[in-house]
């Protein structure tokens, strides 16, 4: 399943979607059908050039972050917490070589913690290891409870997709007589997993962090010019795009069928 994710993230988001494209261009010039290849070329690297520019970068992620931060007070009715787990920090050497949790899940960690104390609800931690190693969940409930002073009640230690994140956090929570929750994970990834977590059976209050486009500062020549950060910006926005629609698409299927191509 990481190899297939893997290969989708390498080839239909920038940029892989652009790059391989070109280089058919590039072998078309070569073998002398240069006006097609030609065109090719220049108009995948024209592609490549937008999706790095931070101008289109921060419309793309503005479109997506549809789900606005949580206003105070805040709803009545949810009755747990579930934060979802994203990328890891591997042998930081400030944390004695030990891996833990990277900035995203950090940032989610934050933000679930400040719910914890604004409203006591139990937390659950969701995601397991990618390939080896100790589970992120593992890791997560470790720096809640030693960064953050906050407990988590229950860890899901299995899941390596959010389609699973919602499928494993509602086995737990459904034995808990659980339905209603605060859903923590980066603005940009919400959609996705909310729509997940409502097919699973949740009834879903998003509880978005870590916006990307929220700012006052005004746009410069800066943002017309191409750079990483867009371009690694918009590789998020294309996957996350990519997954809810295929999210909708298996929504159409039977749910054996379903649950079978979800589990990968």
């Amino acid at each position: 399943m990481i190899v297939w994710h893997g290969l989708v993230n390498a080839f239909l988001t920038p940029p892989g979607l652009f790059l391989l494209p070109m280089a058919v261009g590039l072998a078309l010039i070569i073998a002398r059908r240069r006006r097609v290849g030609t065109l090719v070329a220049v108009l995948f690297w024209a592609g490549l050039t937008a999706t790095s520019l931070p101008v289109v970068s921060s419309a793309l992620a503005r479109s997506w972050e549809s789900y606005p931060a949580l206003h105070r007070p805040l709803p009545i009715g949810p009755r747990a917490i579930v934060v979802l787990a994203a990328g890891r920090y591997h042998d930081a050497p400030e944390y004695g070589g030990h891996t833990t949790v990277g900035i995203d899940t950090l940032a989610r960690l934050a933000y679930a913690a400040r719910l914890f104390r604004e409203t006591r609800l139990p937390i659950l931690a969701s995601g397991r290891a990618p390939l080896k190693g100790t589970a992120s969940a593992l890791l997560m409930r470790r720096v809640l409870d030693r960064d953050f002073a906050t407990p988590v009640k229950w860890v899901e230690a299995s899941s390596q997709t959010t389609a699973q994140n919602a499928e494993y956090s509602w086995a737990i929570l459904r034995s808990q007589n659980i339905r209603s929750i605060f859903l923590v994970t980066q603005a940009w990834h919400m959609p996705r997993a909310v729509a997940l977590f409502r097919r699973a059976g949740f009834k879903v209050v998003p509880a978005p962090t870590d916006f990307v486009t929220r700012t006052r500062r005004g746009a410069t020549i800066l943002a017309y010019l191409p750079n990483a950060h867009a371009l690694a910006l918009t590789a998020v926005i294309f996957h996350e795009m990519i997954g809810l629609a295929w999210v909708r698409a298996t929504a159409l299927l039977p749910a054996p069928l379903a649950h079978f191509i979800s589990q990968g």
